[in-house]
């Protein structure tokens, strides 16, 4: 009997990989809608705090309001990036003389002759190839709006009539209650990490760019705006954002002092921001396990690239908690939390 389950389960999660990996352009525009939806209702809980916008106005406005904030900043930090990907990549030529600079400097340090290997190198624009897979999933981001704000207005419109339906599906009222606390805990953990992150990582791009800008790198709001991104991606996001800006600021510059000065600056931000205030902020809200964090990180990025890696923490939290509320599937959601509290 165990082998059998055993036997089904694994045809199920080939099933789902399948539907994933081929479903994509119709399955990201509505987790990234419903993301967007859970955003917007936090936004909406958050002003309706003022008790005279609470009882005066509408819930549509404010919905609206909140789509029109969250698809502002989407639409601002996307523009930046594409506006002026091309012309950044397009300036390295005029940096030759630098990489040349660069390159003598390197095999002083080493006392090795290195030169043809990272002339070749630079000459391949290796930043231009590590940044272009994120511009390319933000450009599908931006191409998939309409869909995304289609998905959205449809999922506010099935939000007038969903309790209803879930009374009329769950007709004892403690399995009622028990689906609305699960619905709850998603809802919870979801808008708290999402709205959590955009601030932080809007806080962690903005003290970037002041930095950027002071230390003359050309483009500070694409680096910015690129920093805002990678944020949302565990790991090797903050790495990369640290790691992209101090590249180019070597071959704007040509010298490895400064650009090394730069890289421990941002690496300061971004540790102070990601090791002190995240984690005061957040605590342990996610319960979700740092080894399955890296796992989920490197799954969602095989199966959606860099779009995956961005809602791998979401979906994994979502999974966790469906496991817990479930007996036969516990023990697993025990395993992925981060102390085993379910």
């Amino acid at each position: 009997m165990k082998l059998t389950n055993i036997a089904n389960g694994l045809i199920l999660v080939f099933g789902c990989v399948i539907l994933l990996i081929f479903g994509k352009s119709l399955l990201f525009p509505f987790l990234f809608a419903l993301l967007i939806y859970f955003l917007i209702r936090a936004i909406r809980r958050l002003i309706d705090r003022l008790p005279f916008i609470k009882n005066h106005i509408p819930s549509w406005v404010k919905n609206a309001l909140s789509s029109f904030i969250i698809f502002a900043l989407l639409g601002f930090t996307g523009q930046m990036l594409v506006s002026n990907s091309q012309a950044l990549i397009n300036s390295f030529s005029i940096y030759q003389g630098n990489i040349d600079s660069i390159v003598a400097q390197i095999n002083q340090l080493t006392g090795i002759n290195v030169s043809q290997t990272i002339t070749d190198k630079l000459s391949d624009v290796e930043i231009a190839k590590m940044v272009n897979p994120i511009l390319n999933s933000v450009t599908g981001i931006m191409g998939n709006i309409m869909m995304v704000l289609f998905y959205l207005i449809f999922l506010f419109i099935e939000e007038s009539n969903f309790k209803m339906k879930m009374h009329l599906i769950f007709s004892n009222p403690e399995k009622y209650t028990e689906i609305k606390v699960l619905l709850g805990n998603i809802e919870h953990s979801i808008t708290h990490y999402i709205g959590l992150k955009t601030l932080i990582s809007f806080i962690s791009a903005t003290i970037c760019f002041i930095t950027l800008f002071a230390f003359g790198v050309n483009s500070p709001l694409f680096w910015a705006s690129l920093i805002f991104i990678m944020n949302f991606i565990p790991v090797i996001g903050a790495l990369l954002a640290v790691i992209l800006p101090s590249l180019f600021a070597m071959i704007q510059f040509g010298e490895m002092p400064y650009a090394l000065l730069i890289f421990f600056v941002l690496g300061t931000i971004q540790t102070l921001i990601l090791n002190l205030l995240e984690p005061k902020l957040m605590g342990d809200s996610l319960n979700i396990s740092p080894l399955v964090a890296l796992l989920s990180l490197a799954f969602w990025g095989a199966i959606w690239g860099i779009t995956g890696m961005i809602v791998s923490v979401p979906i994994t939290v979502i999974i966790i908690i469906l496991l817990a509320h479930f007996e036969r599937t516990r023990p697993i959601a025990i395993l992925l939390s981060h102390q085993g509290k379910v």
